[in-house]
């Protein structure tokens, strides 16, 4: 367990007012992605979320087999359920000069996009009487890489403890992070005093679902503590990145954060 580890690095982490990198909405999961259907391919819709309204632009076709563009430029509604109006639009030539006057848009019907978690959800709309429904899911063909030296790492609240009190704990300082094609190591290196110095390691597989991803695998620390975990919601950018993070080792199952702030060093 990391009581001490706790108490000695929050007076310093709040000290730095270093924090993990956010995602761009605090209102849910974000959204944001090209999603489709694995089995359909040829057509997709973009999410775009901020905070809680989405923005969603969906190319698929018409009875004739050509291309048809539609938008619903205000999704809103519970943090998983998102609906409103769907519309289409037209507009100038684009090898013309732009008239925005020339710009039309038309309502067509209404769109709900119903998420059953991060990864997956239904896409239900309805244009002009003709009602459909799919299910999406992220589109991915990249995956990100994780590697390099962070500033970071655990926060997570102990729960269904043994032996020991349920409470948080904090396994935070120097955080470098390796990755080999989908297989990631993960050492926090931290002080449990003035000038003693421990680690934790987390080693697993890194599962990639559009912009976002997921870590599964096991850990251990130099004090004996060993388990396993998992980290879903990976979000990466150049500045960091942060995941939901779930685990239990020999003591406590616990719930809480992982992630970290890349380090100019």
């Amino acid at each position: 367990m990391f009581r001490f580890v706790n108490r000695y690095l929050a007076s310093a982490l709040a000290a730095l007012a270093i924090s993990l990198p956010a995602s761009a909405t605090t209102y849910s999961t974000d959204y944001t992605d090209l999603w489709w259907n694995p089995n359909e391919n040829g057509w997709g819709i973009n999410l775009i979320q901020q905070s809680e309204v989405i923005f969603a632009t969906m190319f698929v076709y018409g009875a004739d087999n050509t291309a048809r563009w539609y938008v619903a430029s205000a999704l809103s509604g519970s943090q998983t359920t998102f609906s409103g109006a769907l519309y289409q639009t037209t507009g100038p030539y684009f090898g013309a000069a732009f008239n925005p006057a020339a710009v039309g848009v038309t309502n067509v019907g209404t769109m709900t996009v119903n998420f059953s978690g991060p990864y997956n959800a239904t896409l239900s709309y309805v244009v002009n009487g003709v009602s459909v429904t799919k299910q999406i899911t992220r589109q991915t063909w990249r995956s990100n890489n994780l590697s390099g030296r962070y500033l970071g790492g655990l926060t997570a609240n102990g729960t269904g403890c043994r032996t020991v009190a349920n409470g948080p704990i904090l396994i935070f300082d120097n955080l470098n992070v390796t990755q080999n094609g989908n297989s990631v190591s993960m050492t926090v290196t931290y002080f449990t005093g003035a000038t003693t110095q421990g680690s934790c390691t987390f080693s697993g597989n890194y599962s990639p679902s559009g912009r976002i991803g997921s870590i599964s695998g096991t850990w251990n620390c130099t004090n004996g503590t060993a388990g396993t975990f998992a980290m879903n919601q990976v979000d990466a950018n150049p500045n960091g990145f942060n995941s939901v993070f779930t685990g239990s080792d020999q003591y406590c199952n616990y719930n809480g954060y992982f992630g970290g702030v890349r380090d100019i060093l």
